[in-house]
């Protein structure tokens, strides 16, 4: 598939097959990762696969932890959101959560999360090529202390978002975007209400 053609007909897809996902093709998926681009080359990225029973295992993690959480809420409603959470996990055969290294500064910290957001879309333009489906899915309970620690999550790192792909049982419904000429402004020094200042002439500092 052109890169073009699996930018234009990806889709988020929500319902998916109970068909497994090969491992060796969800590491053909992470290897595309990589190769997003980040500055310094920082590699900021980190997956955490879950898939097959580990999707139940990690549902009852999340069962504990928002339960835990409930201390002057309604038990019941708690577990409602726990239960919707448990549907969501176990509706795709494979769940890649990512985060993103924190920086020493603001700065570093928002170029990692860029670069690991480009590296989910790698992910999600390889499966789409390999007759996969996903959808990309920021969920609460990926920032939850236990899952974070089921998930060996580096602290400090930040949550990016959490790829569900399988084999899609969906129609694809191509969404409309909205043309990028409406979304583009070309830079005309011209339309400056004062003109630029010429730095050729400018005295040394800048007074």
């Amino acid at each position: 598939m052109l890169v073009e053609e699996a930018i234009r007909t990806r889709a988020s897809i929500k319902v998916f097959s109970e068909e497994p996902v090969a491992q060796s093709l969800v590491v053909g998926l992470l290897d595309a990762a990589v190769w997003a681009p980040n500055h310094h080359l920082t590699e900021p990225w980190h997956f955490s696969v879950v898939s097959g029973t580990e999707r139940e295992s990690l549902a009852r993690i999340v069962r504990s932890e928002m339960l835990m959480a409930a201390s002057g809420l309604d038990v019941a409603i708690m577990q409602a959101k726990a239960l919707k959470e448990r549907q969501k996990l176990l509706s795709a055969p494979v769940i890649v959560a990512i985060y993103s290294d924190a920086g020493n500064d603001e700065r570093t910290t928002r170029e990692n999360f860029a670069a690991s957001a480009a590296a989910a879309q790698n992910i999600l333009l390889m499966a789409h090529s390999n007759g996969l489906a996903g959808i990309w899915r920021t969920s609460a309970i990926y920032e939850l202390p236990g899952v974070r620690a089921a998930l060996r999550v580096r602290p400090g790192s930040v949550f990016v978002g959490a790829l569900c792909l399988g084999y899609p049982m969906q129609r694809s419904v191509r969404r409309r975007r909205t043309p990028a000429v409406e979304k583009t402004y070309w830079f005309k020094s011209e339309d400056l209400e004062q003109p630029l200042v010429d730095l050729v002439d400018m005295p040394v500092g800048g007074k």
